[in-house]
């Protein structure tokens, strides 16, 4: 694009230097008045820090270590007595009327006028429950009166204490002993109830299987398990024999069989015997033999012999069964009553065994209290188990160096929070007198390039080159959906959906197929290598193999357009990559874009669908690493220009995103 020498310059502004200056000076003041906050700040708070650490006085402080022994204890019970005995003992130490008595021991013995209030502040203790020691202390400013009230302190709890275990263990032994003179009666008197209630209810013993009535009514428990396994046998043989009978099968007496297997051998017998004759003569002669005629008539007699026998035992080995069956319902129902009215007993009888129980429980809740009382006073008597020994470790002391202040540490806190402090002050200081920057200067250069000998696309061009010059000088800030044109000049355009619209409707069938897969996640990349039978038509899907392995879903006019294509060629052929290549693919899109009236058609590639698809989906939540899940593999550098594309809401995973971009069919 060529200009014309006519450019409107508008000169900058005068009068610069002296506000330079003017701004210059007020800098320089504005820091001196910083260097002034800043000692005087650090100044007050470090001098009046040090003139407080340094003239508090010393402290110093005594000590003593106290020992608590017991006697071997004799049960776990006991472990957790000497620890309750050593922090009852902490706190009495430093109670009311313990320092009331020590003010007054320390007013007669050592002329020391110390309030009650005073020693509270003076003394203290520390207990150790695992070694048994408490440590006791006495702080103050004059350390000659340290040991002093530290020695009278500890003479007169260890006295006080004494007095008390003497006191308590006289009181001990009485009231045990009340104790088990009232639990001895008790127990007399529970076990006459005990023994008179098993009486009246006829109670053997707590076990179940002793008593009468328990016994019986278990007993007759087994009997009528025993009568109903009875009966269903004898139910399941009378079904058995009468299913025997229906079939055509002929069933007999168990008392029977021997003798009617008796008349079956006979039988057998006299058949052989005659079937030896029949081969030896003939029929007519057999016909005619009056010994052979009497073998038949014989056998004959046999075999209606052996039926009648056999229908006989037949019909008596049924009744006998159902006299059976009969017999153990009524003898299943006869010990069903009794049974029931044995459980009506039995229940009865168990409420007495309970509450004979529970009397018996009393019973030895009494004897184990009662000799447990017993021990506990043969302990208090012979081994006091609960005294403990108390033995001083460390003697009070007079101390010869302080243990407060540390005036050195003390001093090197203060010189970090003057610094602290002052800087502090700086700061707000800094915030309330702002230093205001002087107002820049501008320059400004309107280039207005002549409009004859320019087309109507370079003019439209050089109006748009206008407009961006304008907004940034405004300080107009791109839209994230556009961002990615600027960052790079090698980035591709964002599409419009109507402009991807247009595009595709005036596209041919490799453009359709072209922008309809880019659209729905193939990579510039994979779509040269999408083969025919990578569709399949059953699930209107493209499965794309490979490292990142997945599947996209076609539009019908796109798989429409397949389906005319897998007709005419091979099932392994290349859906584009046998007829284009990249540089084609991006020549196609320029076409259709010019084809489509769109402006500025040379920026239509296959870059610009790809970078429109994933803006897409990032708009609708997704998370950049999860692009490849969808769209294949995507640059790291590409990747990081979609993080300041706007999102509609918190990021959402990938199966609740809108795959498919709306395109119309």
């Amino acid at each position: 694009m060529s200009f014309s020498e006519n450019v409107e310059v508008i000169p900058p502004q005068f009068g610069t230097d002296s506000s330079d200056r003017r701004s210059e000076e007020e800098s320089k003041k504005l820091q001196k008045q910083k260097w002034w906050v800043l000692s005087l700040s650090f100044l007050l708070v470090f001098v009046v820090a040090m003139i407080w650490i340094w003239s508090r006085s010393p402290i110093y402080q005594s000590q003593a270590i106290i020992h608590f022994s017991y006697a071997q204890q004799l049960n776990n019970q006991q472990t957790a007595v000497p620890e309750e005995q050593i922090t009852l003992n902490n706190k009495r130490l430093t109670s009311n009327r313990i320092l009331d008595s020590l003010s007054t021991e320390l007013a007669q013995s050592y002329s020391l006028n110390l309030s009650t209030e005073e020693l509270a502040n003076m003394v203290s203790t520390e207990e150790h429950l695992d070694s048994r020691i408490i440590n006791l202390f006495t702080t103050g400013e004059n350390k000659n009166h340290l040991q002093p009230v530290l020695e009278q302190w500890l003479a007169l709890y260890l006295a006080r204490l004494e007095e008390e275990t003497q006191e308590h263990t006289v009181e001990d032994l009485s009231l045990g002993q009340e104790k088990l003179l009232a639990l001895e009666q008790k127990i007399i008197e529970q076990r006459d109830l005990v023994e008179q209630y098993s009486e009246e209810n006829n109670i053997i013993s707590m076990e179940r299987d002793e008593n009468r009535a328990l016994s019986k009514i278990k007993s007759m428990g087994a009997a009528l398990d025993t009568a109903e396994t009875q009966q269903a046998e004898a139910t399941a043989t009378l079904e058995s024999v009468k299913q025997s009978i229906a079939q055509g099968d002929s069933v007999i007496h168990p008392g029977d069989k021997n003798r009617l297997d008796g008349i079956r051998s006979t039988i057998r017998d006299r058949e052989a015997e005659l079937y030896e004759l029949s081969q030896r003569y003939t029929p007519e002669y057999m016909e005619l033999d009056p010994s052979i005629v009497n073998k038949k008539r014989r056998l004959q007699e046999l075999k209606t012999r052996y039926d009648a026998e056999a229908a006989e035992s037949q019909k008596r080995y049924l009744e006998d069964l159902q006299r059976t069956v009969v017999a153990s319902e009524q003898k299943q129902k006869q010990l069903e009553i009794q049974l029931d009215e044995l459980g009506k007993d039995a229940l009865i009888f168990n409420q007495k065994l309970k509450e004979y129980g529970r009397l018996n429980r009393s019973l030895s809740q009494l004897q184990e209290q009662a000799q447990q009382l017993k021990d506990q006073l043969v302990e208090t008597e012979v081994q006091k188990p609960f005294q403990a020994k108390i033995n001083v470790l460390e003697q009070p002391f007079v101390p010869t160096y302080p243990i407060s202040p540390n005036y050195w540490r003390d001093s090197a806190i203060a010189l970090a929070a003057g610094v602290l402090v002052s800087l502090f002050a700086l700061l707000i200081f800094s915030f309330i007198h702002r230093q205001k920057a002087p107002a820049p200067t501008m320059t400004s250069y309107n280039v207005v390039p002549p409009s004859s000998g320019l087309t109507l696309e370079q003019q439209v061009a050089a109006q748009h080159a206008l407009e961006q010059q304008k907004h940034a000088q405004l300080g107009h800030q791109q839209t994230p959906l556009q961002l990615a044109q600027a960052t790079t000049p090698t980035a591709a355009r964002l599409l419009s959906e109507s402009e991807v619209e247009s595009l595709y409707k005036v596209a041919n069938r490799d453009g359709k197929l072209a922008i309809s897969l880019i659209l729905n996640g193939v990579s510039p990349t994979e779509l040269l290598h999408v083969k025919i039978q990578d569709i399949d038509p059953d699930t209107q899907s493209l499965e794309i193999p490979g490292e990142y392995a997945r599947s996209v879903s076609v539009s019908a006019e796109c798989l429409q357009i397949i389906e005319n294509l897998r007709v005419n060629q091979a099932q392994d052929s290349l859906l584009l990559g046998g007829r284009l290549d990249a540089q084609q693919l991006d020549q196609m899109m320029i076409n259709i874009a010019h084809d489509a009236g769109l402006a500025f058609a040379e920026q239509f590639s296959v870059a610009a669908l790809r970078h429109t698809y994933l803006t897409y989906l990032v708009v609708q939540g997704a998370r950049l690493n999860d692009l490849e899940q969808v769209a294949g593999f995507v640059n790291p550098t590409d990747l990081s220009l979609y993080r300041q594309v706007n999102r509609r809401g918190e990021p959402v995973d990938v199966e609740q995103l809108n795959l498919q971009y709306p395109l119309a069919d």
